[in-house]
């Protein structure tokens, strides 16, 4: 388990001044990456492997809203591993302790050279606990967009080369920001899933689009423009 503190940049505020969930998102995907290497699997001990981490898929819920610029301290440690997949826990607090966010992430090895997916080592699953602490429940992230849902929004967005990682795909955090750019401005985020399918890189185009599943509930999807599959579906929950 690892505790970090992170001081958040005014460049990383809305425009409400106040801390975005991708900000959020950033600072929890630092965090993980330095748990993992406490116990030999970051980025630099895989990378002698050809290996690398790939995030499936995750969940947030907000459990504040309007989060002024403090420190924000991340509480994160790695809950269980099976064959493929790894799953690891996150919350997040205020300066004074509050609980602000908290959520679940999935992760998975790929060998780098062929873009494949391996079984999780014997070293890592050695790594289980007795009995795994999670935050909250896995979501339905196959939840569909209703033959009626309605589209309230889309948008065309190029793919930047500052928007890869040291994968040389987008970065995980780029996704969720994507998906919210089509949000409705006036209601809070409460929670949000995403469900990563395919990666992008530089020069792509994404077509992010939004369609109400009700009225709290928007279901994103987010195509590639060349050959129209899926990069990532997305489901936000929300309230006033």
């Amino acid at each position: 388990m690892l505790t970090k503190t992170f001081e958040i940049r005014y460049d990383e505020l809305d425009c409400r001044a106040h801390i975005s969930p991708v900000t959020l998102l950033r600072c929890f995907q630092e965090a993980a990456a330095l748990d993992a290497a406490s116990f030999a699997f970051g980025w630099e001990q895989l990378q002698k492997n050809n290996l690398s981490w790939v995030l499936t898929h995750m969940q947030l819920e907000m459990l504040e809203q309007n989060i002024a610029k403090q420190p924000v301290s991340i509480k994160t440690w790695h809950a269980f591993s099976d064959k493929i997949l790894s799953r690891r826990e996150f919350e997040i607090f205020s300066e004074k302790g509050q609980p602000l966010a908290r959520g679940s992430s999935w992760w998975a090895l790929i060998d780098v050279t062929k873009r494949r997916l391996t079984k999780s080592p014997a070293e890592l699953l050695a790594l289980n606990p007795p009995q795994p602490v999670y935050v909250m429940e896995e979501e339905n992230f196959k939840r569909p967009v209703p033959p009626q849902a309605s589209q309230i929004g889309q948008a065309v967005i190029p793919v930047r080369q500052e928007d890869l990682d040291l994968n040389n795909h987008v970065n995980n955090t780029h996704y969720a920001a994507w998906a919210l750019e089509c949000a409705p401005q006036e209601k809070k985020l409460k929670k949000i899933l995403l469900h990563f399918k395919n990666e992008c890189r530089a020069g792509d185009k994404i077509i992010s689009s939004a369609f109400a599943d009700g009225p709290d509930v928007l279901c994103h999807t987010l195509i590639r423009h060349s050959d129209r599959k899926e990069a990532a579906y997305v489901i936000t929950y929300w309230e006033k």
